[in-house]
């Protein structure tokens, strides 16, 4: 068909590069969103129009800059994209691998410019480009699979898979066949087969990143809905849900135990040291519970200096484990002061465990014996544990 010809297809595929390019500048920009990846994201797509070729306008370039530009242009646009991957993930993986496999490529494309060779240029950047795309597809899988369904995840990998293939496919081509190097070289277009394939691969590269941009986006609006923004912690809302769902696997044999903790002495804190220290404590404080907890547990802010933990338990009517779960909280707080601009600030705070109610779906119940059992350790003395009904406080050690 007259419009799938190669000027019209690559000249389609310039146009959505720099539509593409635009968008992610004004996402970082604007918008401020996912900024580092998003400028990578750009600069790739705009790398990725220098680098396609177009047919009859480079004949009359010299032939070494017939090479480079292409060449030098596909392996820095993947490069790019795989980086902006990396960032969008969040990954705590630093990027020595992603910079190995595309200077090792560029010191390849080099290495065969040098030598004259128009077969070298190639098979350093296709195997790098095959390489990178291998990366991303390992990325993505170890930062969302566990996150997303495994359909959403094989649809976000399959663009990166597809040009992975691609690449092994023309690495294969350029050892095998005979003179399948040299196209392009001498102002031949690419085979319209081709063109339409790296603008799909590369049309959903560009798909699958916006998609993993709105989920992270998702993301980060669920964490501002749920999280408390200063400590980390559940917020109020997210722990009562999370506190009816435990108590609807209650009737199940699934039980659970909360514990009330609030901070001692705190608006002396607050009063002594002013609010910017009072916030560190809270933080420091969540970040030694948080640690101390198992992946199951729940810990939630209900205001102020004032936390609940949800603990899961093996047996419905084990509080003993409950209560060893609070006083290791307990010591490790007593035991970690906070250091603040210089001032060593000791902490500690007062506990208080209880088991739910099967006849409280709200889990008020539960949670008003924990609090009243919290304020018998602030009366008996504070930093220690106390447990309704049938055992007495673990004083401080």
């Amino acid at each position: 068909m007259d419009f799938l010809d190669v000027p019209t297809v690559l000249k389609v595929s310039a146009v959505f590069n720099l539509m593409a390019a635009l968008a992610w500048l004004m996402l970082a920009q604007t918008f401020r969103v996912a900024p580092r990846a998003a400028r990578l994201m750009a600069a790739g797509h705009l790398l990725r129009i220098a680098s396609q070729g177009c047919g009859e306008c480079t004949a009359g370039w010299p032939l070494l800059l017939r090479q480079a530009v292409p060449a030098f242009g596909l392996l820095a646009s993947v490069t790019l994209l795989t980086l902006a991957l990396r960032h969008m993930l969040r990954s705590r993986q630093r990027v020595h691998d992603i910079a190995w496999v595309g200077g090792l490529g560029a010191l390849g494309i080099a290495a065969g410019l040098a030598s004259g060779s128009g077969l070298a240029p190639q098979l350093a950047c296709t195997a790098g480009v095959a390489l990178l795309s291998l990366l991303a597809v390992r990325d993505l899988v170890r930062g969302i699979g566990g996150q997303l369904s495994p359909v959403v995840t094989a649809c976000m990998t399959l663009p990166f898979a597809a040009l992975a293939a691609l690449s092994v496919g023309h690495v294969a081509a350029l050892l095998l066949l005979p003179g399948w190097g040299d196209h392009g070289l001498d102002g031949e277009p690419p085979t319209p087969a081709r063109v339409v394939l790296w603008f799909v691969v590369t049309a959903g590269i560009t798909l699958s990143l916006i998609a993993l941009l709105i989920w992270r986006v998702i993301s980060r609006i669920q964490h501002l809905t749920y999280r408390d923004p200063l400590t980390g912690a559940l917020s109020r809302r997210a722990f009562e849900q999370a506190l009816a769902e435990a108590q609807a696997q209650l009737q199940r044999g699934h039980g659970f135990a909360l514990v009330m903790i609030d901070v001692d002495h705190f608006k002396r804190i607050n009063d002594e040291h002013g609010h910017a220290a009072g916030d560190a404590a809270l933080q420091h404080c969540v970040r030694l519970w948080q640690a101390g907890l198992r992946a199951v547990d729940r810990l939630g802010r209900l205001g102020g200096e004032e936390f609940c933990a949800l603990l899961p338990l093996a047996a419905p009517q084990d509080l003993p484990t409950a209560m060893a779960v609070a006083e290791r909280l307990r010591a490790t707080l007593a035991a970690q002061p906070l250091h603040w601009k210089g001032v060593e600030l000791p902490l500690s705070a007062s506990f208080g465990v209880a088991l739910p109610a099967t006849d409280d779906p709200r889990g008020e119940s539960g949670l008003a014996r924990a609090d009243a059992e919290l304020y018998r350790a602030k009366a008996e003395g504070r930093n220690r544990v106390c447990a309704a009904p049938e055992f007495h406080g673990l004083a401080a050690a």
